[in-house]
């Protein structure tokens, strides 16, 4: 590998259709190349699963599970299937990321003027849903017990605005030309990359919980995170069922935006399909996945 080409979080990829490698050329910003997808899943057999599966699990001191973790597992699931959705774009040039890490906003508390936190966390690729649930509220809790004890400080990168912010505007500006520049030719420091949220594979954004519906967000042009995914409210809904009849089903709506310049409709229909289907069928989550490699 190149020196000039080398980073701690992908490797470079060489073989790859020069088309594909020409788009970032021609398409030079996240957000010209951003495309948009509305998801709609049946959350109906999920919310079966989660109540029979905490209803077993929490008497016995286990770990109460949610229909984010669900999400996010299935997220890990299909990406460790479907490498190539793994993927960015720096520099020109497309990368294979090397782990998988999901980025999402957590609230120290459900108060309107709570401060928020943002959460970088990383995944293997055989994780199952018990093991995703349970580092992720180990997590959580471990934020909200630290904001008790310390109401100022604040969570991974978002501690530095606490310092960053009393910088007059104009070094403030020149700092991130800098930090812009250092990311374009590979010298950003490794630390950065793996706290700040921009470099993550994927940004979830659960809006559900605050009782809204699933919009679709910009991708960031700082940084190489491609996936930004929202959940919205769920709601019941009237369904034609399979045997013809009609009944209400529970759904949820996903908004998805992605860089096009990693991959291919093709391969994005077929990996979305993929979600869905996991989605639908939670159970398959319960079960670690080998991948053919060790890395994504």
């Amino acid at each position: 590998m190149s020196l000039f080409t080398r980073r701690p979080e992908g490797k470079h990829l060489r073989n790859y259709d020069p088309m594909m490698a020409f788009m970032p050329f021609l398409m030079q910003k996240r957000n010209e190349s951003a495309i948009y997808f509305t998801q709609e899943i049946d959350i109906t057999e999920i919310k079966a699963f989660l109540h029979e599966h905490n209803h077993q699990t929490l008497s016995n001191g286990g770990v109460k599970m949610t229909l984010f973790h669900v999400i996010l597992a299935a997220l890990i699931r299909v990406v460790a299937e479907r490498p190539q959705m793994n993927r960015f774009i720096i520099g020109r040039r497309v990368y294979q990321r090397n782990d998988f890490s999901v980025a999402f906003v957590m609230k120290r508390e459900f108060k309107d003027d709570a401060k928020e936190e943002i959460v970088v966390m990383k995944f293997e690729p055989n994780e199952t849903l018990e093991s995703i649930s349970s580092k992720l509220q180990k997590e959580v809790h471990k934020i909200r017990a630290e904001a008790k004890v310390d109401a100022v400080k604040r969570s991974g990168i978002v501690n530095w605005f606490n310092v960053l912010m009393l910088l007059p505007r104009f070094v403030l500006k020149a700092f991130v030309a800098i930090m812009t520049w250092l990311d374009y030719y590979n010298l950003l420091p490794k630390f950065v990359i793996d706290l700040d949220p921009m470099h993550a594979s994927v940004f979830v954004s659960n809006l559900g919980s605050l009782g809204i519906d699933a919009p679709f967000h910009h991708l960031f042009e700082w940084g190489t995170t491609p996936v930004f995914i929202t959940i919205g409210v769920s709601k019941k809904v009237p369904k034609v069922l399979a045997d013809g009849t009609i009944g209400v089903r529970e759904v949820v709506n996903l908004g998805i935006t992605l860089d096009e310049r990693i991959g291919d409709g093709f391969y994005y229909a077929r990996s979305l399909q993929r979600f869905k289907q996991i989605l639908e069928h939670p159970q398959e989550l319960e079960k670690p996945y080998t991948p053919k490699s060790e890395k994504f």
